[in-house]
């Protein structure tokens, strides 16, 4: 029998949240599904499972998640495992993008997933062990016209996730980002935002990338119990990895882009080392 652990999922209704959840169900598996509405979670999925509690939550609200943390660790004793995947696309190029809308992908892409690692730290450094998983995307390392509001709030998910698994090492707090690439799923329909300002001059960039947002669902190449199954081992390892690619495309993606920025340094090394100071 493999070591049942209490695992918090956010955004759990739907895409890889929810494959996720039903792939540690079978695992035997504590699981905490987090939703924005529950009576939704239940019509939708029509999942149902002794070793499954489904709570709906505001992740905007500091003193919601508190008090949902708390609840969680006095019914279970423990959170061993949260994988913050909460969040929303945003499609549009930067000057598009309204403050409003920007406001609103940061506080469900990164806020709240910040909010829910402050309020279960506490509970995790106390038992010197757990693990935190992150969802970012390729985009996070490499960004496309377009998606410049989103890539920035998964480079701002990688930012503070590299800084954690500094802070946290020695405390026996383990600390992945997961960067998929494109998966089944109905993200470009469901979890996909677009602005509302359509400017003529981005056409041929942002623009671009609109027209064609549609054409690739139902298409990916990317299967998403396949990837749980893959969380799931990442979490199981003594040592795991701070970055967890998934999908051969991301592979790719990832080597072109650390090529290109190794051949761009090196072209203005020149340049560089002249701002050196040097003492007389």
């Amino acid at each position: 029998m493999e070591q049942r652990k209490i695992w918090i999922i956010t955004d759990a209704s739907q895409g890889l949240g929810l494959a996720t959840v039903k792939y540690l169900l079978l695992r035997h598996q504590q699981v905490i599904a987090i939703t924005a509405n529950k009576r939704a979670f239940f019509r939708k999925t029509g999942l149902q499972h002794p070793r499954l509690e489904v709570m709906g939550l505001d992740l905007s609200s500091e003193t919601e998640v508190e008090k949902a943390i708390a609840k969680i660790h006095r019914s279970y004793g423990q959170i061993d495992v949260l994988i913050n995947n909460a969040g929303f696309g945003y499609l549009g190029a930067v000057e598009e993008a309204s403050q409003e809308d920007i406001s609103k992908v940061f506080e469900a892409n990164v806020f709240s997933s910040l909010r829910m690692i402050r309020h279960v730290l506490p509970y995790m450094r106390n038992a010197r062990s757990g693990h935190i998983f992150n969802l970012s995307i390729v985009g996070g390392i490499t960004a496309f016209p377009g998606f410049g509001v989103y890539n920035a709030t998964k480079s701002a998910m990688e930012g503070f996730s590299k800084a954690l698994h500094g802070e946290l090492a020695e405390l026996g707090i383990k600390v992945t980002i997961i960067e998929p690439g494109y998966f089944h799923t109905h993200f470009l329909d469901n979890s996909l935002f677009v602005a509302k300002k359509d400017i003529a001059d981005y056409r041929n960039t942002a623009g671009r990338t609109r027209q064609g947002k549609m054409e690739g669902e139902g298409k990916q190449q990317g299967d998403l119990e396949l990837a749980a199954k893959a969380i799931y081992e990442v979490a199981n390892e003594k040592e795991p990895p701070l970055r967890l690619l998934l999908g051969e495309g991301v592979y790719r993606w990832v080597r072109e882009k650390r090529n290109i920025t190794l051949e761009e340094f090196e072209r203005m090394k020149p340049l560089t080392v002249t701002t050196a100071f040097h003492l007389n």
